[in-house]
């Protein structure tokens, strides 16, 4: 078993090998996003809520894999009473990371959970090579609500420039991108709501910080408290994640 775990790393290290400087000026920001080298065991997020009392805290549960040569990242959200409400898979490319699936999860009329998949129509997630205010990263998702109606995400993510941020009291290097999101709800017509943010991305660390500024005194802002095994997350918060898809 210890053959084969070390067997994997070296695959996944030689399938994350990345150059940091090009001949075209671009900046090579592979670095900053979730190090799938770090994550084979899987690793707990906690984004912590800033600034609104009510927010709850959000969870994200991150496994990497290697599967038919190729990266991937697993991710599961989960809200404050620990149930999954979003699962992603992710695939390592040439020039960044896309995205392959990407499920929510809804209530029926009974209030039982289900898994609903969404249509990925523009895949891309994270780019591995930018320069200050370029070109935007697009990514588009549709899915069914119910029996009549549904729901479009577009979001546009831009880099903007290198930072950096504290966490857990120390300062990490970061990448800052701007964000434009618009959801569109589709039942007997149309329900758009259209907002801006903003993203940090800490070396070796991924999502560290987010920003949704969804009205004129709303925003949605949370940051990245701690990281936690799946055993250290049972045996502080005593309880069992169930795992997406």
């Amino acid at each position: 078993m210890k053959k084969n775990t070390t067997l994997a790393a070296l695959a996944l290290a030689a399938l994350l090998g990345a150059c940091t400087t090009d001949p075209k000026g671009l900046h090579n920001i592979e670095a900053f996003y979730y190090p799938l080298s770090d994550l084979q065991d899987g690793m707990v997020y906690e984004y912590e809520p800033l600034g609104h009392e009510n927010d709850p805290p959000v969870y994200w549960y991150y496994k990497s894999m290697i599967q038919d040569g190729k990266a991937y990242l697993l991710g599961t959200s989960y809200g404050p009473a620990f149930s999954p409400d979003q699962f992603v898979r992710e695939e390592r490319v040439e020039n960044g990371m896309v995205l392959n699936d990407f499920y929510v999860y809804e209530l029926d009329s009974l209030g039982k959970s289900q898994q609903v998949k969404a249509t990925v129509e523009a895949a891309n997630v994270f780019p591995f090579e930018v320069k200050p205010l370029g070109s935007t990263l697009l990514t588009s998702l549709n899915w069914p609500l119910g029996d009549t109606s549904s729901i479009t995400l577009v979001r546009n993510r831009q880099y903007d420039s290198d930072t950096t941020f504290s966490f857990q009291g120390k300062q990490v290097d970061a990448v800052k991108f701007n964000t434009r999101e618009l959801v569109d709800q589709e039942s007997e017509g149309h329900l758009e709501l259209e907002f801006g943010g903003m993203e940090i991305y800490g070396k070796k660390l991924g999502l560290v910080y987010f920003r949704k500024d969804v009205s004129g005194q709303r925003r949605i802002e949370y940051q990245l408290k701690a990281r936690y095994s799946m055993a250290e997350f049972e045996e502080k918060f005593q309880e069992k994640l169930e795992l997406g898809n």
